[in-house]
C-alpha cells in the first residue's frame, strides 16, 4: 500500500514537473509627447519586447482654428533588434534618471513621458522637456527620430498619390536627413521609396533621391 501511494506521489510530481511554466506578459515601452507648436502635436509610440510597435499621433492644428480636430493617425510597424535592445535596455532602470531632469534651461521642445511596463505590475515611468543624461538622450532622440521617419513615409504617401510635384522637395529634405545621420528605422520607408523609384509618372530626380535613400547604409 505504502508503495502505491509512493508510486502515486510521484507520478503526480512528474506531472506538475512537466506543466509548462505560467509566461509572463510581455513587456513594453511607452513614449508620449506633447508639443502643441510642433507638427504632429502629439505622438505616442508602444513598443513591445517583441519587436510590434504601433505609432499613432496628432496633426498640427491651430488653437482657433474652425476645422474639427484631425483624427489619429496610426501606424503598426516592426521595431528593429538593435533599436529594442536600446529602449529595453533602459526601460527597467527609468527610475534612476529623474536627477537628470530639466536641470538646464534650454528651448521648450515638447513634453515627453516614458513608461515601462514590464508584464508584472510594476510600471517605473518619468516625465521630462529635458534630460542632462546621454543614455537617455540618446534614447529620446531615437523614439523622436522613429516619429519622424513614420510622418515622412505618410507624406511621401499621400504626396505620391495627389502631388507628385512636391516629391522632390521631400525627397531633398530626406536626404538631408539621412547624412546627418537622422531618420532611424529607415526599413519602415523601403516600401513607399520603391514604388517612388519604379513609379515612370514620378520627375527623374525624385526617382533618384528615392534610389540614393534605398541604397543608404542604415543608422
Amino acid at each position: 500500500m505504502k508503495r502505491l501511494a509512493l508510486a502515486l506521489l510521484l507520478l503526480t510530481a512528474c506531472a506538475l514537473v512537466a506543466q509548462p511554466a505560467p509566461v509572463a506578459p510581455a513587456a513594453r515601452v511607452v513614449f508620449e509627447q506633447r508639443w502643441p507648436a510642433a507638427d504632429p502635436q502629439w505622438f505616442e509610440l508602444v513598443l513591445q519586447s517583441d519587436g510590434s510597435a504601433r505609432y499613432r499621433s496628432l496633426a498640427h492644428q491651430e488653437a482657433n482654428a474652425a476645422a474639427p480636430t484631425p483624427e489619429p493617425f496610426e501606424f503598426n510597424f516592426t521595431l528593429s533588434p538593435k533599436s529594442r535592445q536600446q529602449v529595453f535596455a533602459l526601460g527597467p532602470r527609468l527610475s534612476g534618471f529623474k536627477d537628470s531632469l530639466d536641470k538646464s534651461k534650454v528651448a521648450f521642445t515638447g513634453t515627453k513621458t516614458l513608461r515601462y511596463e514590464d508584464g508584472a505590475g510594476n510600471s517605473p515611468s518619468i516625465s521630462y522637456g529635458f534630460t542632462s543624461s546621454p543614455e537617455l538622450r540618446a534614447v529620446t532622440e531615437l523614439l523622436d527620430g522613429i516619429s519622424e521617419t513614420i510622418e515622412l513615409g505618410e507624406r511621401l504617401r499621400f504626396q505620391l498619390r495627389f502631388d507628385k510635384l512636391a516629391l522632390d522637395s521631400t525627397l531633398r529634405g530626406a536626404e538631408e536627413l539621412v547624412s546627418l545621420p537622422r531618420l532611424p528605422e529607415r526599413q519602415i520607408l523601403e516600401p513607399i521609396l520603391t514604388r517612388i523609384a519604379d513609379d515612370a509618372t514620378v520627375m527623374n530626380i525624385a526617382r533618384q533621391r528615392a534610389r540614393r535613400i534605398l541604397k543608404s547604409p542604415a543608422n
